[in-house]
C-alpha cells in the first residue's frame, strides 16, 4: 500500500510539474508503436523468464496518451503460458531535446496457462515508466513495470511481476 501511494505522490507531482512546462510539441509524437523485449521475475517465486511485447499508442491530449500492450512470455516453470492484454494511459514530457520520460498505469487481463493446473484469466493493474531517445521519428529506450494480479483459480498463487527491458519504434 506505501508502493502505491508513493507511486500515487510521483506521478500527481510530475503532471503537475510537466503541465505548467509542457512544450508544444507531442513529446511521442500523435501515435506510436514499439517492439518490447524484457526480463520479467514473478515475485512469489523468484522464476524469471523472457518477455516479448507490441504496444501502440495515440495522443488523446498534448503529451498524454491511450495506448494497449500485448506481450507473451513461456518456459517459465510457474506459468508455461503467460499472454498480458494491457489498456494504459500514459503521461509523456521531453526530459531534454532528444529524451522523452514516460510515466503511466493501467488495467490488464491476463492469459496463464500451467502445465499441471490449468488456466485461467486474471485480472490485473500495473505502473510503469520508460526513459526513450528520440532519432527523427523513431525511438529507442529502456522500461520498467510492477504488476498486480488476481490470484489463480481458486489457489492462493498470484503472478505479480516485475519487468525490466527496452523497446524500439516508430511515431507517426
Amino acid at each position: 500500500m506505501k508502493k502505491l501511494i508513493s507511486f500515487l505522490l510521483i506521478m500527481a507531482f510530475v503532471l503537475t510539474f510537466s503541465s505548467i512546462c509542457a512544450a508544444q510539441e507531442s513529446s511521442l509524437g500523435r501515435g506510436n508503436i514499439a517492439v518490447k523485449v524484457s526480463y520479467i521475475s514473478f515475485t512469489e517465486d523468484d522464476d524469471t523468464g523472457v518477455y516479448a511485447g507490441l504496444e501502440g499508442y495515440g495522443e488523446i491530449r498534448p503529451n498524454l496518451y491511450l495506448g494497449a500492450e500485448v506481450g507473451y512470455a513461456n518456459s517459465i516453470s510457474e506459468a508455461d503460458i503467460f499472454v498480458p492484454v494491457e489498456l494504459n494511459l500514459k503521461y509523456a514530457i521531453k526530459a531534454a531535446p532528444d529524451f522523452v520520460i514516460g510515466l503511466g498505469a493501467g488495467g490488464s487481463y491476463i492469459y496463464v496457462d500451467q502445465e499441471h493446473t490449468g488456466n485461467d484469466w486474471l485480472f490485473g493493474a500495473q505502473f510503469f515508466m520508460d526513459l526513450n531517445y528520440i532519432i527523427d521519428k523513431f525511438f529507442i529506450g529502456i522500461n520498467a513495470k510492477y504488476q498486480l494480479t488476481e490470484h489463480f483459480k481458486d489457489s492462493n498463487i498470484d503472478f505479480n511481476n516485475w519487468r525490466l527491458g527496452g523497446q524500439i519504434g516508430v511515431m507517426f
